[in-house]
C-alpha cells in the first residue's frame, strides 16, 4: 500500500474519530446531567477508550510500521480504519440520552455489521497471509473482502426492534454472528501457527501474541453489551496494541 494511500486512509479515520468523539462526549456529559453515569460508564466510555486507542495505534504504525514486518502491514489502515468505523454502534445509546438522531437505525446497523465483517476479513487475511501465500495478493484479498462483506451485509436480516438495540448495535442474526467469530477464531489460531512455525522467534512471538490479543479484545468490545466482556476486551485489545508497537520498535522501524 503506498504511503498516499495510507495518509488518506488514517485522514478518513481522523474524520471518523472526531465525529464520534464528539458524539461520545456529549453523550457521557449528557448522561452524567441525567444521573445515568452507569450507562455511560458501561458503554459510552468503553467506546470512546476503544476509539482513541485505535486512533493512536494507527497513527504510530501509518509513520513507522514498513511492509517488510509482516504482509499485515499492507492492510492495517484498512484495517483500523473498519475498527473506529465499528464504534457507531453507540449511536442509538446517544439518541436515547439526547434525543439526537445523528443517522437513521437502518443505516447505523448496516455500517455497524460491514465495518464488523470487513474487519473480520482483514484480521484473516492478515493472519493466513503469513504463511504460503503470496503478500503481494493481499491488497486483491482486502478488496474481494471488502466487496464480499458488503454483499452479506446487504443480504443478512436485521432488526432494529431489539430490546438491545436502545443501548447498542447488535448482531440479531445467528449465521451473521457465527460467521464474524469463527474468522476471528480461525485467524488467532493461525497466527498461532505462525508462531510455532518460526519456533518462537522473538519477533513471530511479539508479532502474533499481539495480534491474536487485539483480535480477542476488539471481539469482546465490538461484539459484546457486557460491562465485564467490555473491560477484559480493552485490557486485551490495548496489550496488543501496545505489544504491537514495541514490536516495531524492537525492529528499528522507527525513524
Amino acid at each position: 500500500m503506498g504511503k498516499s494511500v495510507r495518509f488518506i486512509l488514517l485522514a478518513i479515520e481522523g474524520i471518523i474519530t472526531i465525529i464520534l468523539t464528539v458524539t461520545l462526549v456529549h453523550g457521557i456529559s449528557s448522561a452524567i446531567e441525567q444521573g445515568s453515569w452507569h450507562i455511560a460508564r458501561t458503554h459510552l466510555l468503553p467506546s470512546l477508550i476503544h476509539l482513541w486507542v485505535t486512533m493512536v495505534v494507527a497513527t504510530l504504525l501509518c509513520f513507522f510500521y514498513r511492509a517488510n514486518i509482516g504482509a499485515e502491514a499492507r492492510v492495517l489502515p484498512t484495517l483500523f480504519l473498519m475498527i473506529s468505523l465499528g464504534n457507531v454502534k453507540i449511536f442509538p445509546l446517544y439518541h436515547s440520552v439526547t434525543t439526537i438522531l445523528v443517522l437513521s437505525p437502518y443505516a447505523i446497523a448496516v455500517l455497524y455489521h460491514f465495518s464488523l465483517l470487513y474487519s473480520s476479513f482483514l484480521f484473516l487475511g492478515s493472519a493466513i497471509f503469513q504463511q504460503t501465500i503470496n503478500p503481494t495478493r493481499l491488497s486483491q484479498y482486502s478488496f474481494a473482502g471488502a466487496i464480499l462483506a458488503l454483499f452479506i451485509t446487504i443480504l443478512t436480516p436485521i432488526s432494529i426492534n431489539q430490546p438491545s438495540f436502545l443501548y447498542e448495535v447488535s448482531v440479531t442474526n445467528t449465521l451473521f454472528s457465527s460467521i464474524c467469530i469463527i474468522m476471528n477464531v480461525l485467524a488467532a489460531l493461525t497466527f498461532l501457527v505462525s508462531m510455532l512455525d518460526e519456533q518462537f522467534s522473538r519477533h513471530a512471538l511479539g508479532r502474533s501474541l499481539a495480534f491474536i490479543l487485539m483480535i480477542t479484545g476488539n471481539t469482546m468490545v465490538t461484539m459484546s453489551q457486557r460491562p465485564f466482556f467490555n473491560t477484559l476486551g480493552l485490557i486485551f485489545y490495548l496489550a496488543g496494541s501496545i505489544t504491537l508497537l514495541s514490536v516495531t520498535r524492537t525492529y528499528h522501524v522507527w525513524v
